[in-house]
């Protein structure tokens, strides 16, 4: 009977929580374009990411989001500056309401040298959005006889419409440094971003029948790449700090990467071979445990979240898993130390 009433909650409270917030990944540097739009060909000649994410199948229908993105180089001269473009295509799906959020974006960048080894670049980014919801599938307190749920019994609510259509805006900046090895088995390579963006920046009205703006969202993000000398591991800590509203995020952790194969220097059709593990913690939410292969052009990541809010209480811990995948063409050249 407690379960019931839960998922009553939370069937009505989804529906206002989710329109509010965004949808979070947890392998954050495996969606770089929508981390922040001057991520946009700023490290590869091309670049393709595909992403999927699952969770609260414990306590309800899974949420699940699919993300597929791509960016690319798309002119630059010799001094380094350059210009990227980037589309992505993003549907989530969250819970007993099929409540259903279709993103398809446009992001444009630009990037330039301020000296060897740093680069500044800034980016903008336009999308379309689209929200759909089934009332039929959600539950309603005056479904409930006082006994049990009874789904013939009347909502007691009425709705005009189930669509919602937006024009959605972001923009945002980006330091970069990357230090090179010194030599090929060195190992003493160090890299740096530091990234500011802004998200919603038109304040979308996302409410059916009502007036809804959605909060613009503030990101602060931060990534190392440290070669710990004459070894085969590198270090590579990530933080975000992200503010919506009255709520905010904190995500911070480390991948600890050993590599397995050193890229030839003498082709581009040998690139170097690691395989990454590490441990995320995203504030009051959830523990991340995250392993990645990066074989050549590719890489493939999986983690899992591990839940320690509140509502561990009915998720027994059972957050949910993510899946990543990253390719860029053999050809195509990137600064690796990030």
């Amino acid at each position: 009977m407690k379960k019931v009433g839960l998922l009553v909650l939370m069937a009505i409270a989804n529906v206002s929580w989710l329109f509010a917030q965004d949808v979070i990944l947890s392998q954050v540097n495996e969606s770089p374009i929508l981390l922040n739009p001057a991520n946009t060909g700023a490290q590869y000649d091309m670049r393709i990411n595909l992403n999927y994410r699952q969770q609260w199948r414990s306590i309800t229908e899974p949420f699940t989001t699919i993300v597929a993105s791509a960016d690319s180089k798309i002119a630059s001269t010799g001094k380094s500056s350059s210009l990227g473009v980037g589309l992505y295509v993003m549907n989530d799906k969250a819970g007993s309401g099929r409540l259903n959020t279709f993103s398809a974006g446009l992001n444009v960048a630009a990037k330039v040298p301020i000296s060897n080894s740093q680069n500044i670049s800034a980016g903008i980014g336009a999308a379309f959005m689209q929200h759909h919801i089934n009332y039929d599938e959600l539950m309603w307190d005056k479904q409930y006889d006082g006994l049990v749920y009874n789904a013939a019994l009347p909502t007691g609510e009425n709705f005009s419409r189930a669509q919602k259509n937006n024009i959605d805006l972001a923009s945002g900046v980006q330091w970069s440094y990357g230090k090179g090895a010194t030599t090929l088995s060195s190992n003493d390579v160090f890299g740096a971003q530091v990234g500011v963006a802004v998200f919603h920046l038109n304040k979308p009205n996302l409410g059916f029948d009502y007036n809804d703006k959605q909060y613009m969202r503030y990101v602060i993000h931060g990534t190392l790449s440290y070669g710990i000398k004459n070894t085969n591991l590198q270090l590579s800590p990530t933080i975000v700090t992200a503010f919506q509203g009255p709520s905010k995020m904190f995500y911070f952790g480390s991948l600890i990467k050993y590599k397995l194969q050193e890229s030839s220097k003498y082709t581009d059709y040998i690139l170097a071979r690691m395989i990454n593990v590490g441990v995320f913690y995203r504030v009051g939410d959830a523990i991340i445990l995250s392993t990645q292969l990066e074989w050549g052009q590719y890489a493939f990541g999986i983690s899992y979240d591990i839940n320690v809010s509140s509502l561990t209480k009915v998720s027994k811990g059972m957050g949910g898993f993510e899946i990543s995948i990253r390719y860029f063409p053999m050809r195509s050249t990137a600064s690796r130390l990030l």
